[in-house]
């Protein structure tokens, strides 16, 4: 979750010069507003669900479930590998 925060900001400096500085939850609209058409859905909504498991799974009381924490990793390298591709194509 935090290797998506953290390249969600790596986008968001490279392409517009800022990164998000509110909840983790606005990030998803950071990276839209810097990217903009270059973002595409499926990595969008693969962010927010990412994020959307954060607070739970830092700090609430129910376990995740392995076929959960498998789905999320899933969509993580996804990301990852999306996130490094726009990295690269922006040198």
């Amino acid at each position: 979750m935090h290797a998506a925060i953290a390249y969600t900001d790596a986008l968001t400096a490279k392409v517009a010069g800022y990164v998000n500085t509110q909840n983790h939850t606005a990030a998803s609209k950071s990276l839209r507003a810097a990217l903009r058409d270059r973002l595409p859905n499926e990595q969008e909504r693969r962010l927010v669900r990412i994020l959307g498991e954060k607070a739970e799974a830092e700090y609430g009381v129910r376990p995740l479930r392995g076929s959960d924490a498998a789905r999320l990793l899933r969509d993580l390298e996804k990301f990852v590998s999306w996130a490094e591709e726009e990295l690269a194509r922006t040198r």
